[in-house]
């Protein structure tokens, strides 16, 4: 991890504990938009202090991947039920306020990407972490997750995207909603459930090819790096390797005739 990444983690932490602060005057506290990665580490510290069952990261919709960190307050900390049910349920508001939707709609004269919808929204001069998901639909508009003030942005100020001329309009989603991804089934075998040849069984590689890129800082488990050739992976989790994409590992399907274990995972395409 170099040192860009280690004061970012330093701040994020930091910023836990301003949250816990405000959580604890009795108000929702919550972060900015995190990336998967993030929301990894802040979950992790929120179990090392005892307060997991307070915390929940929600994006707008329950499968978003950039999503925000939040924390109950404190009034609400003796509740049984989990920590976004009990948001919901007292907080639907305050929750909905903390983030926006908003739609984008092309002309049609031009197929436009995510790369597009994103660029030209930071072009604008928000922060990525302003921004949530950004959800393109194969009918010619994408839909983006945001902070208010960013969202008030885009609605008052986004007029192209790229040499497309759009319009912006507010967005509602019901709470069911999720967002389509593309998935490649994958079945095949390892030798065992070490993270090197899950790796190689998932990137089509060599073992000897996987374990290279596990050394050199390229594969995550669930979002956070990890270098360790012989970590057991325990499914269900995601593993992304850099070059070749990021896997859902569903389960371990029993052994063959061979004593090789059988792997069940999903490709996002």
């Amino acid at each position: 991890m170099d040192n860009a990444q280690n004061q970012a983690i330093k701040l994020l932490g930091s910023r836990l504990c301003d949250l816990v602060k405000v959580a604890e005057r009795g108000e929702l506290a919550h972060t900015h938009f995190l990336t998967p990665a993030e929301s990894a580490f802040c979950l992790a510290l929120a179990r090392e202090q005892g307060i997991a069952k307070n915390v929940f990261v929600f994006g707008g919709y329950t499968d978003a991947e950039r999503a925000k960190l939040y924390i109950l307050p404190s009034y609400l900390w003796d509740q049984d039920t989990p920590a976004l049910d009990a948001a919901r349920e007292y907080l639907d508001v305050e929750l909905s306020d903390s983030v926006k939707v908003v739609k984008i709609s092309g002309s049609g004269y031009r197929t436009l990407s995510h790369r597009d919808y994103l660029g030209a929204v930071l072009a604008l001069g928000l922060e990525r972490r302003s921004i949530g998901d950004v959800i393109v639909s194969d009918q010619g508009y994408a839909i983006v997750f945001a902070e208010p003030g960013a969202a008030s942005l885009l609605l008052c100020e986004l007029d192209r995207v790229g040499s497309d001329k759009i319009s912006v309009e507010p967005y509602s989603i019901d709470r069911d909603f999720s967002a389509p991804r593309a998935i490649e089934n994958i079945t095949d075998t390892g030798a065992s459930a070490r993270f090197d040849c899950v790796v190689g069984a998932l990137a089509r590689l060599s073992r000897e090819k996987a374990q290279t890129l596990i050394k050199s800082g390229m594969c995550q488990v669930d979002y956070c790096e990890e270098t360790r050739l012989d970590v057991e992976i325990k499914p269900p989790c995601n593993v992304t390797v850099r070059g070749f994409g990021k896997y859902n590992v569903l389960r371990f399907d029993g052994e063959t005739k061979r004593h090789r274990l059988r792997l069940v995972a999903q490709k996002y395409v």
